[in-house]
């Protein structure tokens, strides 16, 4: 709403409450003090991180050598693998062949 006149209101500041002292303000708050660095306590993070990194290489050096123990273990077995299914083979031939021929045997005789 427009007020007298037809102007719009206005906010209106009021110094009724402030002092007209001279004083000069409160000093500061105490500070810490001047900045001291600490290097005790970085050397220790520093030092426990080394420790990390040496044990995690110590980790992979570990298994690397178990996956290469790994890896050999499991080439023998295929090679082994290999030589029994050969092995087996010949085996399931010779056998065919004996039940050919025992199979023969037998019609001949039943043939007679």
């Amino acid at each position: 709403e427009l007020g007298a006149g037809g102007a719009a209101p206005a906010f209106v500041q009021v110094r009724a409450h402030t002092q007209d002292s001279k004083a000069a303000p409160p000093p500061p708050p105490e500070t810490a003090g001047p900045y001291l660095k600490k290097g005790g306590e970085s050397n220790g993070v520093i030092a426990m991180i080394d420790l990390l990194v040496k044990d995690l290489d110590k980790e992979m050096q570990e298994a690397e050598v178990a996956e290469k123990d790994a890896q050999s273990d499991y080439e023998t077995m295929m090679a082994d693998a290999g030589t029994k299914r050969a092995a087996d083979a010949q085996l399931l031939t010779e056998k065919e062949g004996a039940k050919a021929d025992n199979e023969e045997a037998l019609e001949t005789e039943q043939g007679k």
